[in-house]
């Protein structure tokens, strides 16, 4: 895993192997929003996978310590540093896509795939081969935010919103799940569209677990 392997997961995050919890997570939400596909277009997809990988692993600081572990002695013979004019390397996403619960929610709610907990909340069902994998997941659904149109003024004129206040928008959630996920982690998706009226999160649910 020499330095500028596509697999280098600090190298992906632009961040050095001793960044904090919280340069950590300033760099994945400022990556999350910038290449989200619902945001950057299909084309982002692979390279938002590779960073929505890269932050499960180091997030969890058990994983990132095995992970550096591994990195060690391959980082002992790195190459030296790319000329600042050399074009990137290419990335591929590390993670698998999870497809059983990937899709629309309605979908999944008719599968069994996912239920609806309390307000806000969404719990998607894996079963134990897929919660020790890990793997991206990403759910469409219909979510309310606020109307462009009228946020900043009266919203009684609005033809966008016919007086509401807020809108019906298609918002794609894209969750990173961590290998050994366990039962009960809850997992908020890497970005929450802008002007959301009530935000998402996801309960993990592993089939079989007491």
């Amino acid at each position: 895993m020499a330095s500028g392997s596509p697999d280098d997961y600090y190298l992906l995050l632009g961040i050095e192997p001793d960044a904090d919890a919280a340069q950590l997570r300033r760099a994945w939400r400022r990556l999350a929003l910038r290449w989200h596909p619902d945001r950057a277009g299909p084309a982002a997809t692979a390279r938002f996978q590779s960073i929505s990988a890269a932050y499960a692993v180091l997030s969890d600081p058990a994983a990132r310590a095995a992970y550096d572990q591994l990195r060690a002695p391959a980082a002992a013979q790195r190459p030296a540093p790319r000329s600042p004019s050399a074009p990137p390397p290419k990335e591929r996403a590390p993670s698998v896509m999870l497809s059983r619960q990937t899709g629309s929610l309605t979908a999944l709610l008719a599968q069994g795939v996912a239920r609806r907990a309390e307000s806000g909340v969404i719990e998607l069902f894996l079963n134990a081969e897929e919660a020790a994998q890990g793997g991206m997941v990403s759910v469409s659904m219909r979510v309310a935010a606020l109307c462009p149109d009228c946020a900043e003024g009266d919203s009684s004129s609005c033809a966008r919103c016919k007086g509401t206040g807020a809108t019906d928008e298609l918002f794609s959630a894209w969750l990173a799940v961590r290998p050994g996920v366990k039962d009960g982690a809850m997992l908020a998706p890497s970005a929450q569209l802008p002007g959301v009226v009530q935000e998402v999160s996801f309960r993990i649910r592993v089939r079989g677990a007491r």
